[in-house]
């Protein structure tokens, strides 16, 4: 009798581009900490130390919160991640459909979009912020201008990459009507992709939100500038009631946002 030998399969290894990705990535982390001189023996000695900072945390002045000019500063900084959302948003969306094959028939200029998006997302919010406070002045329009592009190219990245997906059928049946783009977007596009489109534009108000703060640090009104003048005055308590605050805003925000989204998509 002639016994079958059944060769069993190999057990899967871990690919070799696998193992040297972890192994650079390590490597380049230890490189790294030599050359900064990174120590956690340092990093936890200092935070052992009491001074001003952990001071003002351990008792914070909520009092603060509730002054005219602290809710003021809230008040703006919802306006400014409101405004800057509603309208990047916006432009993010005929951003996105132009630079679409269907959307835009002109190949150099798809280009162009796209690459001017791209330098527009590589740039931080904070330096957008420098940018237009050096070029306008301090005040709430450089902290809207900023939110306006950082949010604009965020929200046309993930729309584009959308669009790419949707169905052509209703498109072209409305390109052949002779439909503007106005009308186009209204009943080919947006239906399809009005789910995913809303969730990003929320996801977008979380980012504009918690930058808002950041930007007043720099002179681009918001919360941020009332930090700011607590910090430059030394009075942490004060920095930390706020900050507990908008902690707590954001937190609340972020928590509906979240909610909202998940029944979107």
């Amino acid at each position: 009798m002639s016994s079958t030998q059944v060769k069993l399969p190999k057990k899967p290894g871990i690919p070799g581009a696998i193992v040297f990705s972890l192994v650079f990535a390590v490597v380049l982390t230890v490189v790294t900490m030599i050359t900064v001189e990174f120590s956690l023996t340092e990093i936890f000695s200092n935070l052992g130390r009491r001074n001003l900072v952990t001071d003002g945390l351990l008792s914070p002045d909520l009092t603060q919160i509730f002054s005219e000019r602290s809710l003021s500063a809230f008040i703006e900084t919802l306006q400014l991640a409101i405004l800057g959302t509603v309208l990047g948003g916006g432009a993010s969306l005929l951003m996105a459909y132009w630079a679409t094959d269907y959307g835009n028939p002109i190949g150099w200029l798809r280009f162009v979009i796209r690459m001017f998006n791209n330098v527009v997302r590589s740039i931080p919010d904070l330096l957008w912020a420098l940018l237009f406070v050096t070029a306008v002045g301090i005040g709430i329009l450089p902290g809207l201008l900023a939110l306006f592009f950082f949010s604009m190219a965020v929200v046309t990245k993930l729309t584009s990459d959308t669009l790419d997906g949707i169905d052509m059928g209703p498109i072209e049946a409305a390109q052949a009507s002779g439909s503007g783009l106005i009308a186009m977007l209204r009943t080919a596009v947006l239906p399809q992709i009005l789910p995913s489109y809303a969730s990003f534009v929320l996801y977008g108000f979380e980012l504009n939100l918690r930058a808002s703060a950041v930007l007043g640090l720099v002179g681009a009104g918001g919360i941020g500038s009332r930090i700011e003048f607590f910090r430059s005055r030394g009075d942490w308590s004060e920095v930390w009631g706020l900050v507990l605050m908008f902690f707590l805003v954001v937190f609340l925000v972020e928590r509906f946002s979240v909610t909202i989204r998940r029944r979107l998509v």
